[in-house]
């Protein structure tokens, strides 16, 4: 199995057996990886994997009366993981987007948050890249996410305190050079 069909069949095991703590053991080891690697595929999957933990975080959104949205997300996400490495980057970014429906559909249910879980989350990974030495102007160009709500995110939550594993200069050389030799 591909490191990538592992990692969303991963995401997929823990949100159906509502593992939160292991949702966001994977958001950190997708987001680790990213910084050295960073691809479309992953990227959605810390989005995610971050999503989901915060779901499953809110017993309102697991509930009886919310099962209904559940089974479609959970069943969109399995066929995500099953499919992962024969996706084309077209059809991965089609079936992104229906999960991202299916949430968006839960959400609707019950909408508490001031921005959308979706927005939190890609916000999120792309302050967590930012904090781990992604210079701000290609966190924001990665995640199309807009540098200052980066800025005001990583700040306001205090990120840079939080992430311990920032990659040194020669780290990122490392991985310039593995981009520029592909």
């Amino acid at each position: 199995m591909s490191p990538m069909k592992e990692i969303a069949m991963s995401i997929y095991e823990a949100f159906r057996k509502r593992d939160q703590r292991k949702l966001r053991k994977l958001n950190d080891k997708i987001l680790r990886n990213a910084v050295l690697e960073f691809s479309r595929k992953l990227y959605d999957l810390a989005v995610f994997s971050y999503v989901f933990s915060k779901i499953i975080s809110k017993p309102r959104y697991v509930s009886k009366e919310m099962e209904k949205f559940l089974i479609p997300l959970e069943n969109d996400l399995k066929q995500m993981a099953k499919s992962a490495d024969d996706y084309s980057d077209e059809e991965w970014k089609v079936q992104a987007k229906i999960i991202e429906q299916d949430i968006a559909h839960l959400e609707g249910e019950d909408p508490r948050f001031i921005i959308s879980l979706m927005q939190k989350g890609k916000l999120k990974v792309a302050a967590t890249l930012y904090a781990q030495g992604i210079s701000l102007g290609l966190a924001s160009e990665m995640t199309g996410m807009n540098k200052q709500d980066i800025l005001d995110y990583a700040g306001k939550t205090m990120m840079f305190d939080r992430v311990k594993e920032e990659k040194g200069i020669l780290e990122r050389v490392k991985a310039l050079r593995k981009l520029v030799e592909k």
